[in-house]
């Protein structure tokens, strides 16, 4: 495993209507609307029960990005923007760090890593090709 990343911006990619933005991971302040970097948030409806199949199908394939893209996948799936939706269902799943590596892997991504981030919490990351 390599180096841990220090992407400079990193821009949100979910297909979960209405989600919650949460903290961007390595302290970054905001979350970015340029290329570069991707964190990945796992739809809620999906949650920690998705198998393989439903997770790596919401991470873009490697081949559909720039070469040496970084993709990191966040281990919270979105939580609701409502707040009595989010009161009822409580804290947000937690997708497996195993799964979500295993999800990188299968849709392309090398050189695949993990950490734990003091804002974002757990996260698993892969690059593009080259």
């Amino acid at each position: 495993m390599g180096p841990t990343p220090r992407p400079g911006a990193v821009r949100l990619w979910t297909r979960a209507s209405n989600a919650k933005l949460p903290d961007p991971p390595f302290g970054l302040p905001r979350w970015s609307e340029d290329e570069g970097a991707i964190a990945v948030l796992i739809d809620p409806r999906d949650g920690e029960h998705a198998g393989l199949t439903s997770v790596a199908a919401q991470i873009p394939r490697a081949l559909s990005l720039p070469a040496e893209t970084l993709v990191m996948v966040l281990a919270a799936a979105a939580r609701s923007r409502n707040p009595w939706v989010s009161l009822i269902a409580g804290r947000p799943a937690i997708i497996p760090r195993s799964r979500r590596c295993a999800a990188l892997l299968a849709r392309g991504y090398v050189a695949i890593g993990a950490m734990t981030d003091s804002r974002a919490g757990d996260i698993v990351w892969g690059w593009s090709g080259s």
